[in-house]
């Protein structure tokens, strides 16, 4: 990629006007008044061009994270007050989508880390300050699975390992999900009662992403021993929910006035199974034109056609989806809780169908198309990966939204037999 020189983007009101007028030509999938969009689609080739050396590695290439910091991809959610640029969902799915048809890993890895920035955004400003007061480019990783911390005078003493830590290679700071040892609890499951952030001289980095799918995400494990967390660099899940989070009175614009999950739910799987699906296709177009065949195999044109439409008919209901919320967040119609766990079914269901229409891309490539020369083997894996994830139980969400309508009260009521909530619909 060339070096790109970061244009200025809007502020304050401009920008909020901007994300409401940009609702209509979005959803139309007209994105060319995004500077954000084509800085995306001019770096795929590279991705395509970097990813079989890139399969090798368990981590990003450090290259690689320097074209996404260069053209501002991860500030895309960060709140301007610190340098971000506070753009629409819309237009940070659509990016992290289009980076996915390169390489899937970097879809997932600028997903991950780029939501970060917006909870960050939640979290006390002297928080918020600390990690970009000095350089606005710092990156935080995360995960959110809670180990036990002990409130102690002034915060919190936290030790602990977490899993999953995508993309902790290149963060400085860390989100870590906590329970507090002697206070209530949500109860068992991906998420606790508190999030801590920690910088990065407080945790250790083990290496031990040694996987078959999204093998460049780096996600490693944490490892934390006995570190005090100051009570500012903590946040309650229910601060997000009930918007009595502290950082909401530095960043009132109107990416922070959505609800919290159907923004945070939907920034990494989703966007990158949609990505795979579209780069494996695309791929298989450039695979059977190389063959130089006469005539069209109709088992290829079908499995082709079925996965373009679903790229197409997914990104389009789930625009619609935040344009709603936009529009509410705005002074619009009210969206209800109903519609809300509509939306979340529809973004958790995604990456399963991808991998099936991905699956079916790869068995009408044929006995040569499995050569790892070709992208069909590393595309398929890393589709089978996205799909795993806690936040893609689209049968919990099946019940969440139908439940209702069944019983009154949700068919299992509101924890169905092995299914855990992540987080309300909101």
């Amino acid at each position: 990629m060339t070096e790109t020189v970061l244009a200025p983007l809007r502020g304050g009101q401009d920008q909020d006007d901007a994300m409401i007028s940009q609702i209509t030509p979005f959803l139309v999938g007209d994105f060319s008044s995004s500077l954000m969009v084509q800085r995306a689609r001019d770096l795929v080739p590279t991705l395509k061009e970097r990813a079989a050396r890139q399969a090798q590695h368990d981590r990003i290439l450090p290259e690689t994270i320097d074209d996404l910091q260069r053209a501002g991809f991860f500030q895309m959610l960060q709140p301007r007050a610190f340098g971000g640029h506070e753009l629409s969902p819309i237009e940070s799915f659509e990016v992290t989508s289009i980076l996915a048809e390169g390489d899937p890993s970097v879809g997932w890895v600028l997903g991950v880390v780029g939501i970060h920035h917006f909870h960050l955004g939640f979290f006390d400003e002297r928080a918020q300050a600390e990690v970009w007061s000095s350089n606005p480019k710092t990156l935080v990783s995360s995960p959110y699975a809670p180990q036990i911390a002990k409130r102690v005078e002034g915060g919190f003493r936290l030790s602990g390992r977490w899993s999953f830590s995508s993309g902790s290679d290149y963060c400085d700071w860390a989100l870590l999900g906590a329970n507090i040892e002697g206070e209530p609890t949500p109860g068992p499951g991906p998420v606790g009662s508190h999030v801590l952030l920690l910088p990065r001289e407080d945790y250790e980095i083990v290496h031990n992403w040694d996987v078959s799918g999204l093998r460049a995400t780096g996600s490693n494990d944490i490892i934390v021993e006995d570190a005090f967390v100051p009570d500012h660099r903590s946040l309650t899940w229910n601060e997000v929910h009930d918007r009595t989070a502290p950082g909401l009175a530095l960043n009132t614009g109107l990416l922070f006035e959505l609800p919290f999950f159907q923004v945070f739910s939907r920034a990494t799987q989703a966007p990158t199974a949609l990505g795979a699906l579209k780069g494996m296709a695309d791929a298989l177009v450039d695979f059977i034109r190389a063959k130089g065949r006469k005539g069209v195999n109709p088992a290829v044109s079908l499995a082709l056609a079925e996965a373009y439409s679903f790229v197409s008919e997914a990104k389009g209901r789930l625009y619609a989806n935040y344009g709603a919320v936009i529009a509410e967040a705005a002074g619009g119609n009210k969206v209800s809780p109903e519609r809300l766990e509509e939306f979340r079914f529809q973004s958790a269901y995604i990456p399963a169908r991808a991998a099936r229409y991905g699956t079916e891309l790869y068995r009408v490539a044929g006995g040569t198309g499995i050569y790892n020369k070709h992208p069909f083997g590393r595309y398929l894996t890393d589709l089978m990966a996205t799909q795993t994830h806690a936040i893609n139980d689209f049968q919990g969400r099946s019940v969440d939204w139908i439940g209702p309508m069944l019983d009154g009260s949700g068919i299992f009521g509101t924890n169905p037999p092995g299914v855990v909530r992540t987080a309300n619909g909101n």
